[in-house]
């Protein structure tokens, strides 16, 4: 079932990149233009009514008489023509005000045709694609550089990139956003992640970006290109040929036992070329293996189960005694995946989750197909029927007349026999969001963990995600993500819209960050080692 979906899939993605040149002209044609009042105010009205008949939980932040008076503002606050780009800015705050992360809408950028497209991404990734930031006290600051020009140098301040203060960016764009709850810890990462989306908005770059950085109380410009681009000013290093060494037949053996060893770790801790790193990556303090390290980047969901089963294997045949789990800059992702890790790191039988709350019996079924052409549901109608029949009877009403989804996250599960019963620590900050804070909140819960860092971007008590659609506005046709399930932790804490406290609060210097200190897990150590 799962092949002939991504089948369908990869047919929908060929029928849009084969867009002619007409649609590719009248799209960015619409970006430009100036939609009448009327139209604005039929979106607003269709916004509304979504929100009102798919979100499970819009007053829980706020109530709906004052998220109806937030709408009627706005249409009051509409009396001229508008770009969908500046109809975004004037109705994003709205939808903001509901508090929940997972929903948002999105501004639009102008199409490439697709023989301009294809030699765009021939010249290499974004400029700024490839650049991790970090907004902290008011400045941006860069942190790792993996683009060719080795000039650049982490740690250093942007003081403007083609003339922006990141400020200026800041004030402008963390209006059109939320956290999960009342949190504040989530903005600035939020902020920092999506800066080369904000700045193709300001404007449109092509092969190359000018920023001013400062180091040191030294100021110094350069031009970032794109990946594939050389940049004359860059250090480059010199390559030597490599040295061909001749190997016996047993040699090659273990020599293809060893690559086939790397290739599976790279496939189960997904391995990212580009930045050398692992999404999921298992590291140790002490020579004697008895304090391990695993951080989690992202809960992607892919061959997660061998993944943890490797992992934890490991850990038991090293005798860990303490295990950090770091979550920090984890932006969610998979439920069934958080599920099996908690799997391996709870001691008694557990339920990971509260019943999944949704609006209506079909929401999520037909909402699941919404991005498919029509065109393409009609050719795949006998999987796409089956389909539909089976989320539509996952879906059961309880007996205040309410709908729930029925999954496997919310039965008794028991404990893997290869568990780590040791000492754990998790390290959270604003950047740990969804999926990472159910998990965080069920460890906390079962007083499972000792907690080190900053307070969460997500909120203790769940969120509103799983399925999420993409609603096209009838008008302005900017697109409009709306989460559908309710999921929640078994137990709540009474902190209401917060997220999840550490036990022992740490915030890092931008100084320390700057300098790759690490005070968090220098004080787990300290702190394991008296244990």
């Amino acid at each position: 079932m799962k092949l002939k979906f991504i089948i369908c899939f990869s047919v929908c993605c060929l029928f849009f990149l084969n867009l002619n040149c007409t649609s590719v002209q009248k799209y960015n044609s619409h970006v430009d233009s100036k939609i009448a009042v009327s139209d604005l105010q039929k979106d607003i009205d269709y916004v509304e009514y979504k929100l009102n008949k798919l979100h499970p939980s819009l007053d829980l932040y706020i109530s709906k008489e004052n998220l109806s008076k937030k709408f009627d503002s706005l249409r009051a606050s509409i009396v001229s023509p508008l770009t969908p780009n500046e109809f975004f800015f004037a109705l994003s705050p709205v939808i903001a005000s509901v508090r929940q992360g997972h929903m948002g809408i999105f501004p639009i950028n102008k199409k490439m045709e697709k023989k301009e497209l294809k030699a765009l991404s021939k010249r290499g990734a974004h400029p700024l694609s490839l650049m991790v930031f970090r907004y902290q006290d008011d400045n941006l600051y860069l942190l790792k550089n993996y683009t060719k020009d080795t000039l650049v140098k982490t740690g250093s301040k942007i003081i403007s990139i083609e003339g922006i203060e990141p400020k200026q960016l800041y004030a402008k764009y963390s209006k059109t956003y939320t956290s999960d709850g009342l949190n504040k810890t989530f903005f600035p990462f939020a902020f920092s992640s999506r800066l080369p989306t904000y700045l193709l908005l300001e404007k449109p770059i092509k092969d190359s970006v000018q920023v001013v950085f400062s180091y040191k109380d030294s100021i110094y410009k350069r031009t970032i290109t794109r990946a594939g681009l050389k940049n004359k000013d860059s250090i480059e290093k010199e390559t030597s040929k490599p040295i061909v060494v001749n190997l016996s037949k047993e040699e090659k053996k273990v020599k293809a036992i060893e690559r086939k060893k790397i290739a599976l770790r790279n496939k189960l801790f997904l391995y990212d070329k580009t930045t050398n790193e692992f999404t999921r990556n298992l590291t140790y303090v002490s020579s004697d293996s008895t304090i391990a390290i695993l951080k989690i980047k992202g809960f992607k969901h892919t061959r997660h189960k061998k993944a943890y089963d490797s992992i934890f294997n490991e850990i038991k045949s090293k005798g860990v005694k303490t295990l950090v789990l770091d979550l920090r800059y984890n932006g969610g992702g998979s439920l069934a995946e958080i599920h099996n890790l908690y799997s391996y790191l709870s001691s008694e039988p557990f339920v990971f989750i509260d019943t999944v709350r949704v609006t209506t019996r079909t929401s999520v079924a037909t909402n699941k197909l919404r991005s498919f052409p029509k065109l393409a549901l009609v050719v795949f109608s006998p999987v796409v029927l089956p389909f539909l029949v089976k989320n539509i009877l996952a879906v059961k009403k309880d007996e205040q007349g309410s709908f729930y989804l029925k999954s496997k996250e919310e039965k008794v599960t028991e404990p893997k026999s290869n568990r780590f019963d040791g000492r754990l620590y998790v390290i959270t900050n604003g950047g740990s969001f969804s999926a990472s804070c159910i998990l965080s909140s069920n460890l906390k819960n079962a007083n499972r963990a000792l907690f080190v860092g900053e307070e969460t971007g997500g909120a203790y008590n769940g969120t509103v995600a799983g399925t999420m659609p993409l609603l096209k506005l009838p008008n302005s046709k900017l697109l409009f993500r709306i989460g559908l399930q309710d999921i929640k932790p078994v137990n709540k804490t009474s902190e209401f819209g917060r997220g999840i406290f550490p036990d022992i609060p740490i915030i890092p210097s931008i100084d320390q960050i700057i300098e790759n200190n690490d005070p968090e897990l220098d004080w787990i150590i300290e702190d394991a080692k008296k244990k």
